[in-house]
């Protein structure tokens, strides 16, 4: 059930902007195929019985936060983020069969939005894509991290071009924008892997069945860095060494147990000391 609609701050400044230089045109079509891209997730969402937390109106359109996604096997999650995608290419596929100038630019609009939708930038559908698919290989916190990197990388990239854009065509400050939209968003959206993958993992675990990783690691191995490979995907074994040998075994759930009761500092021996 939807619970609320948020309105992000910097869609207003986006608004004032849209007004200032009389874009409102264009703006409201993307508006609108992004509105159409959204329902696609929330229609997927749910079809595999999900809720949708809420929707948040932001400058690059509407975003649908999906309930306890995190639960559902792989190729479901990554079902529900890329059907968007589809759906955009899909319309400019169609509307690209008619001549007419109005036609053609709804086309290069849903191109635009599948393009966009598929970078790895949060909180792009290919942020995700890319999130869901590493994170079931090495953690999702490690993935998370990794994709942050990407992300500003990409998010500069774009404030460039963004320049670049203004110096071709005067007033048009789209991607310039979109970058400083991207750079803000970026600074805190990976903070939210970690809460998805660390305090929200236990419940998914009751959902499903889950594939069972072994990990072998010293006393001395740091409980931050063992954090980095929680996943949604997999359940993991901790195989604990003391020179050279294995002497103790912890399942994840005593190790998350013990993080959320006495943080994260500390080794894995720390927790090993406290329970026997």
């Amino acid at each position: 059930m939807l619970k609320k609609i948020s309105i992000n701050l910097t869609f207003y400044i986006a608004l004032i902007l849209v007004l200032f230089f009389k874009v409102y045109n264009i703006y409201f079509t993307f508006f609108v195929f992004v509105f159409l891209h959204e329902l696609a997730h929330i229609f997927m969402a749910k079809k595999f019985g999900l809720n949708i937390k809420k929707i948040v109106i932001t400058p690059i359109g509407q975003i649908a936060v999906i309930d306890n996604i995190e639960k559902l096997e792989l190729y479901k999650k990554l079902f529900i983020v890329g059907i968007g995608v589809v759906l955009n290419i899909i319309l400019a596929l169609f509307f690209g069969m008619f001549t007419n100038e109005k036609m053609q630019l709804i086309k290069n609009v849903n191109l635009s939005i599948a393009f966009f939708n598929c970078l790895p930038i949060f909180p792009l559908d290919g942020a995700s894509f890319f999130c869901y698919i590493l994170g079931s290989k090495i953690g999702d916190l490690k993935a998370s991290i990794i994709l942050k990197k990407i992300s500003l990388f990409l998010s500069f990239i774009i404030f460039l071009l963004g320049f670049i854009q203004i110096v071709l065509y005067p007033y048009n400050i789209t991607l310039l924008c979109l970058s400083l939209y991207f750079i803000k968003v970026n600074k805190s959206e990976y903070i939210y892997q970690f809460y998805k993958a660390i305090i929200n993992k236990q419940q998914y675990e009751k959902n499903r069945i889950l594939k069972v990783k072994e990990v072998l690691i010293d006393k001395d191995y740091e409980n931050k860095e063992l954090i980095l490979i929680i996943s949604s995907d997999y359940y993991i074994i901790i195989n604990i060494s003391v020179n050279g040998n294995i002497l103790y075994t912890l399942e994840e759930k005593v190790f998350l147990d013990y993080i959320q009761q006495y943080g994260i500092n500390g080794t894995i021996y720390d927790i090993v000391k406290n329970i026997c």
